[in-house]
């Protein structure tokens, strides 16, 4: 497997597991009987036997289910959640239409793909004139994440009356994995943008986390009447990595089916997960079924797979590395101060590319500020 894609594909995780058994006495017997049965089931559809419910369909467009019950596209494995907050945001999680270009090829035609986003609550998505007049954050998660993501930071945002989003990015999360159509990160963009587009249509406080932080610098870049201002929370600016190939080398497919299967597996996850957090009580049972949750849909690996095999995060390190000084908005650096994903050179590459920055830093905490610290990094965005 070409060097970038592995070191980018799991967000510099699997070059650091050594170290991180020489750091922890983590015991893979935590997972119990029970729990790895429950998170290792295939989804069988929208009706849970071993419950004995059946599971409704979020209302569209845009509003969320009135009962507890969870929408039909989420893998039943959603049942299996516990936290109160992700719990909250899975029934908030609802499936749009966009109209986009990143359609093109889909299998069944139809130039549209299904989008899941958590909007704010009691909002209707239906179009930009259904719009509050408050600030709008547009929240993107990490590499092969989730919405789930911000589970903890959007109800503090609905708290001081901002708008919280929290878009699934093409090929993760739990937006349409269509057959047919191109999971290349410029697709990727241009379904942000008319999502954006239709849905929104007001600049927002793009915020970006881990290589969401890459993407939002590529999405600012390219689009910027979408976007007013530019907050990157642990961002990946691949300071790390060697400059990119100028012609990335195509991975062959069972190389990258190989790869998607190490990276869903759950001593992958187990220990990815407890290297994200400084507190490592966040690194528990509950949190490993939260980030593993998307991968359980049917055409996850094969995204994936396609992702890779356009350059992925090798094009896009190289779409950051050729754009980022054209940014010109107002943008807010916001780091873990233990991270031990990323290495802080990252912001230093940051300051010195981008235009207007401000950086802080959130003292005991890791990769993942809006699960660990997500008041302090609320303070940091309103005092900005």
């Amino acid at each position: 497997m070409n060097e970038h894609v592995l070191l980018s594909l799991t967000n510099s995780v699997s070059h650091r597991v050594s170290k991180l058994f020489k750091l922890t006495s983590l015991n893979r017997n935590k997972i119990k009987a029970d729990g790895a049965k429950n998170l290792g089931r295939r989804n069988k559809g929208t009706y849970n036997k071993r419950r004995g419910i059946l599971r409704v369909q979020a209302t569209q467009v845009g509003s969320s289910t009135a009962t507890s019950q969870l929408a039909t596209f989420l893998p039943v494995e959603a049942e299996d959640v516990k936290g109160e907050d992700a719990r909250a945001l899975l029934q908030r999680i609802v499936k749009v239409p966009v109209t986009s270009g990143s359609a093109k090829g889909k299998v069944g035609g139809g130039g549209v793909l299904e989008v899941s986003v958590v909007p704010p609550p009691g909002r209707a998505v239906t179009s930009p004139s259904a719009n509050s007049s408050r600030p709008q954050v547009l929240c993107l998660h990490g590499f092969d994440s989730s919405c789930l993501e911000f589970r903890k930071f959007l109800p503090l945002l609905e708290e001081k009356k901002i708008d919280g989003w929290a878009v699934d990015l093409l090929g993760w999360g739990f937006t349409e994995l269509a057959e047919g159509v191109s999971y290349s990160p410029a697709s990727r963009r241009q379904l942000l943008y008319d999502f954006w587009k239709q849905y929104i249509g007001t600049p927002v406080i793009l915020l970006g986390g881990s290589i969401g932080g890459a993407i939002a610098i590529d999405f600012a870049a390219a689009h910027p009447d979408a976007v007013e201002k530019l907050v990157l929370v642990d961002p990946q600016a691949f300071a790390s990595l060697p400059p990119p190939p100028s012609d990335p080398p195509s991975l062959p497919p069972f190389l990258g089916y190989l790869g998607a299967a190490v990276l869903k597996s759950l001593p992958l996850r187990w220990l990815a997960t407890w290297m994200v957090f400084k507190d490592k009580s966040f690194a528990n049972e509950d949190s490993i079924r939260i980030g593993r949750l998307h991968c359980l849909q049917e055409g996850w690996d094969r995204a994936l797979v396609d992702y890779m095999q356009f350059g992925g995060p090798v094009v896009l390190q190289k779409l950051v590395e050729e754009n980022m000084s054209s940014i010109k908005k107002e943008t807010l650096i916001v780091w873990g101060e233990q991270d031990a994903i990323l290495d802080q050179s990252n912001v230093e590459v940051l300051k010195k590319r981008l235009e207007n920055v401000k950086v802080e830093y959130v003292p005991s905490c890791g990769h993942q500020p809006y699960v660990e610290q997500p008041a302090a990094l609320l303070e940091i965005l309103v005092n900005w």
